[in-house]
C-alpha cells in the first residue's frame, strides 16, 4: 500500500505544482479610479516606468516585496527577471528618467495603498480581489 501511495503522490505532484503555476493575478487600482482597463502591452510599459501618466493622472507603481507573487508578476507581465529588472529600475532612478516603485509586504498591503495613494497601481493574486479594488488587468 506504501508503495502504491508513493507512485500516485509522484503521478500527480507535477499536477499540483501547475495548478499553483497557472495561478492568475490581477493589476489594480483603488476602486473609484478613473484608470480604465490596460492591456497586456500596456501593463508591461507602466511597471517598466515607460507610462508615467495614466488617464492624464501620475502613476505611483506598487511591486510586491520578493516572493511568488512577485515572480509571477514579472516572469508573466514584464517577461524579466529579478535581477534584470533590478539592474533596470537602478538605470532609469540614477538618470532621472522615473521614481522607484514603492514596494508592498503582499495582496493586502497592495489593498491598502491603492486606497491610500492617489494614482497608486499595484497587483494582487485574483483571490485577494474584493470591493476595495478595480482590476485592470489580469495575467
Amino acid at each position: 500500500m506504501k508503495t502504491y501511495s508513493k507512485f500516485l503522490l509522484a503521478l500527480l505532484a507535477p499536477m499540483m505544482v501547475n495548478a499553483t503555476v497557472n495561478a492568475t493575478g490581477t493589476v489594480v487600482v483603488a476602486k473609484g479610479s478613473d484608470i480604465a482597463a490596460l492591456d497586456a502591452e500596456t501593463a508591461k510599459k507602466l511597471f517598466l516606468g515607460r507610462t508615467p501618466q495614466l488617464s492624464g493622472q501620475n502613476v505611483v507603481l506598487l511591486f510586491q516585496k520578493e516572493g511568488p507573487a512577485r515572480e509571477e508578476f514579472e516572469t508573466k507581465v514584464l517577461q524579466r527577471s529579478g535581477a534584470d529588472l533590478t539592474a533596470y529600475w537602478s538605470k532609469l532612478i540614477f538618470t532621472g528618467k522615473a521614481n522607484a516603485p514603492v514596494e508592498a509586504g503582499g495582496d493586502a498591503d497592495v489593498k491598502a495603498k491603492v486606497n491610500s495613494t492617489p494614482g497608486a497601481v499595484g497587483y494582487i493574486s485574483e483571490g485577494a480581489v474584493d470591493g476595495s479594488v478595480k482590476v485592470l488587468y489580469k495575467y
